[in-house]
């Protein structure tokens, strides 16, 4: 079992103007199925086919280190906090290192499980395009594999607020 130390940099919502960017907070509350107000926030997710089955996205995150050399080996500035559609902007770590089931324990007794790494989207690459330059649309989907974060599902529900120290737990039982 190995436990990171890691910090929050930001918390961040969703708002109704932007379908992938999302608002920086100064805390937020992490309910039983993620941020409560964000769009993300569901205890079940409808596929395609319309079959419902539980959501392993009602949160995510992202690495400041790796936004920061992403957005080097793209040549733009970098993005602002929350603009990958991340909840949680985190510095201290490499994001792209973490394996499912890790347990990032944060804030006033919040407990988040990663289900994953978060895929590069479309959708993001476009809304990224419209502030930071036409090279976000022609590179970010291949840029970003591996450099978008995490997504994961909440176990214990708290108020997280930017500034607080977490303790990521890889491994264990």
């Amino acid at each position: 079992m190995k436990t990171l130390e890691v910090v929050v940099e930001a918390v961040c919502i969703s708002t109704p103007a932007t379908r992938v960017a999302k608002v920086p907070q100064d805390e937020a509350f992490l309910g039983p199925h993620g941020f409560v107000g964000d769009r993300h926030e569901a205890e079940f997710l409808r596929l395609r086919n319309g079959q419902q089955v539980p959501s392993d996205r009602q949160w995510s995150a992202v690495s400041n280190e790796e936004v920061a050399e992403l957005c080097a080996d793209i040549g733009c500035e970098p993005f602002a906090l929350g603009a990958l559609g991340e909840n949680l902007r985190l510095s201290g770590i490499r994001l792209a290192d973490v394996p499912g089931g890790a347990v990032l324990g944060v804030g006033s007794d919040a407990r988040l499980e990663v289900a994953g790494q978060n895929d590069p989207c479309v959708n993001a690459a476009q809304e990224l395009t419209a502030t930071y330059g036409p090279a976000v649309g022609q590179y970010f989907v291949k840029q970003a594999w591996g450099r978008r974060g995490v997504i994961g599902r909440v176990l214990a529900v708290g108020v997280i607020r930017c500034g607080d120290v977490g303790r990521l737990v890889v491994g264990g039982g």
